[in-house]
């Protein structure tokens, strides 16, 4: 009878230790699935705020874009390009040489359109060079009594050794002297524009590379003023 007693005693405290395990097992499951759950609305939180945050550096980075074009358009509306921009170089580098500003703001307002233009013509002449042994070539326009010639760097074969004619990719010296006035001299890769006014004519001329050892002179004249 007391091993009887012993046992049911035993296996009650067994069972009672069992349960008290499963509960505290039980309590703890919830508390780690609390904690979890509590992590994951974290996650949650964090992750609205990050897709917010890259939603309005997303919004920053094409309002940055669609000014940075209109800045881009404003530049290149402002900024002029061809013949303008050559205008623009050219007026400030006359007022940076000391020239007077209303002076030169006289002269471009006194321009015109040129007026009773003859039809251009072109003539061509043979560029000098240091291996040249012709004869002096140059364009005389009989009119103006303008002359036009010019010289140039040899241009070099494979083995390095200077040609007779010149190297029309470096600069040339193309001089033009007019009848009474003093010769002008012009230093540069071609082509190369120039105007001349002998008495009620303006002659227009530009030199541009033509065949090897030639340059070509294109002028027309109109009335002037």
């Amino acid at each position: 009878m007391s091993c009887l007693l012993n046992f049911a005693v035993a296996m009650g405290i067994l069972f009672v230790t069992g349960l008290i395990g499963y509960w505290i097992g039980g309590q703890a499951s919830a508390q780690k699935v609390g904690v979890l759950q509590e992590q994951l609305r974290q996650a949650e939180e964090q992750k609205s705020e990050t897709e917010a945050v890259l939603m309005e550096l997303r919004t920053e980075a094409q309002t940055a874009t669609l000014r940075y074009e209109q800045l881009q358009d404003d530049v290149e509306e402002q900024v002029p390009e061809g013949p303008m921009q050559e205008l623009v170089t050219l007026i400030r580098k006359q007022l940076e040489e000391g020239m007077d500003a209303e002076r030169l703001a006289f002269a471009i307002r006194s321009a015109r359109p040129p007026r009773n233009c003859t039809e251009p013509e072109t003539r061509r002449f043979v560029i000098s060079t240091p291996a040249y042994k012709g004869s002096e070539s140059k364009v005389e326009i009989a009119e103006a009594g303008l002359v036009i010639k010019g010289s140039g760097a040899s241009a070099k074969n494979e083995k390095g050794d200077p040609e007779a004619w010149y190297d029309p990719a470096k600069a040339v010296e193309i001089s033009f002297k007019a009848k009474g006035a003093e010769e002008v001299v012009k230093n540069s890769v071609m082509p190369i524009r120039h105007s001349v006014v002998v008495g009620d004519r303006e002659y227009r001329l530009s030199v541009e590379e033509a065949a090897r050892s030639f340059a070509k002179v294109t002028f027309d004249s109109c009335d002037y003023p």
